[in-house]
């Protein structure tokens, strides 16, 4: 006894609305090439010109002077700025430092709470941001009298070096990232070791959440997601 075949997607119908595949395929492969491409890391350094310029691009930022703080003042956190300040390795966080004039007056941000001694010489310091915040763009004054360059290197999520700026003494450095920026490392391998920076700028706000994808993406998860609705076999009994 011959026994009924199963149903079975018909010969000539088989995924006949295979086409689908094609508008999935593209949106997908759109959507990671707009990513790779859209990836870059904008570095500005000079004086004030390049100082507008970085603020130009920015548009929306938040300044930190450090004309507020008495001298000596611990600083843990700038929440106007979005960022808060990692504990240095000798001990005790960034403080105030009356040193000498940039264009945001005469006190600094130094790496040495402890004074001018060896504790914290060569300390780096590092930055966050606050819970909410987006850091993809920073900018500071060099306000060291040091004839050398104060680094910074910024970190993604997955602590990557996403790029790296410099400032050279009394001179301004910024970026701006299309990857969010997960740490910073101003570095103390700088002049004598105890290094100070003025005029800190960045766009990250706290409460400003996640990224939010560029319209053309948007777009290009529509068009995949499109294609996935649009693609359907139809079964037949044969």
């Amino acid at each position: 006894m011959k026994l009924d075949n199963p149903v079975v997607p018909k010969g000539r119908d088989r995924c006949k609305d295979r086409p689908g595949y094609i508008p999935t395929l593209i949106g997908l492969g759109l959507v990671l090439a707009a990513g790779s491409a859209s990836a870059s890391f904008q570095t500005f350094s000079g004086g004030l010109s390049e100082e507008a310029a970085w603020r130009s691009a920015v548009g929306t930022f938040a300044l930190e002077s450090f004309e507020s703080y008495p001298d000596g003042t611990a600083i843990q956190s700038l929440p106007a700025l979005g960022i808060r300040f990692d504990e240095l390795a000798g001990g005790g966080y960034p403080q105030a430092y009356v040193f000498g004039t940039t264009p945001y007056g005469p006190t600094h941000l130094g790496n040495f709470p402890n004074g001018i001694n060896w504790v914290n010489q060569w300390n780096d310091i590092v930055v966050y941001p606050l819970p909410g915040a987006t850091l993809t763009a920073l900018a500071y004054w060099n306000g060291d009298g040091q004839a050398d360059t104060l680094v910074a290197r910024a970190y993604d999520s997955s602590d990557n070096l996403l790029g790296t700026i410099g400032a050279f003494h009394d001179t301004f450095a910024g970026f701006i990232s299309s990857v969010p920026v997960a740490k910073m490392v101003f570095d103390g391998i700088t002049g004598d070791g105890w290094n100070h920076l003025d005029g800190l700028q960045t766009s990250a706000v706290s409460g400003q959440g996640g990224a939010v994808p560029e319209p053309p993406t948007v777009l290009m998860l529509l068009s995949g997601a499109l294609g996935l609705a649009c693609y359907r076999c139809k079964y037949v009994r044969l």
